[in-house]
């Protein structure tokens, strides 16, 4: 089975400090949820196959081109009742760093996930919960990883210039 490969853009530490303190408050409500725990907070730019050396390479080449993107986390969003995230004001910063990985149109919604659970009523229960502790805020993606999933494996993290 070919290997399943992902560009995930990841956040500044403030930005996750913040979503690790909003995903905690939902722990302390016994909502721990399903997705991939162990790794930054982050957009997923998009998957794909191929070979992981080119694929590298492709990573350097583009963080060593772009700058830090700055953007405000401005609400919170649900993909059905299975997952619940944090989403920005998309700008055409964010739009051009994953047009830089994928050449294709592809649909693309830029989300943070909080919580993924396949339990609807985790979600109902979560959405609240959220809603009380999230304020807009400022944030910046400031690297981006290389990843093979399952099980997560990080292969590289480039940061984006300063």
């Amino acid at each position: 089975m070919p290997k399943a490969f992902y560009f995930l853009a990841e956040f500044d530490g403030e930005t996750q400090r913040r979503m690790a303190g909003y995903y905690n408050a939902l722990r302390e409500h016994g909502l721990t949820g399903q997705q991939t725990k162990g790794i930054p907070y982050h957009f997923t730019l998009g998957d794909l196959q191929g070979n992981e050396a080119a694929l590298i390479a492709r990573l350097e080449e583009i963080c060593a081109e772009t700058p830090v993107i700055s953007f405000r986390i401005d609400h919170v969003g649900l993909f059905g009742l299975r997952v619940l995230f944090l989403e920005p004001c998309v700008t055409t910063e964010l739009l051009g760093l994953q047009g830089a990985f994928f050449d294709e149109k592809m649909p693309w919604t830029p989300h943070a996930t909080v919580l993924l659970d396949e339990n609807p009523e985790a979600i109902l229960r979560a959405i609240p919960l959220l809603a009380e502790q999230f304020e807009p805020f400022e944030a910046r993606v400031e690297s981006v990883a290389l990843y093979e999933f399952f099980p997560a494996r990080r292969i590289r993290r480039c940061q984006l210039q300063r």
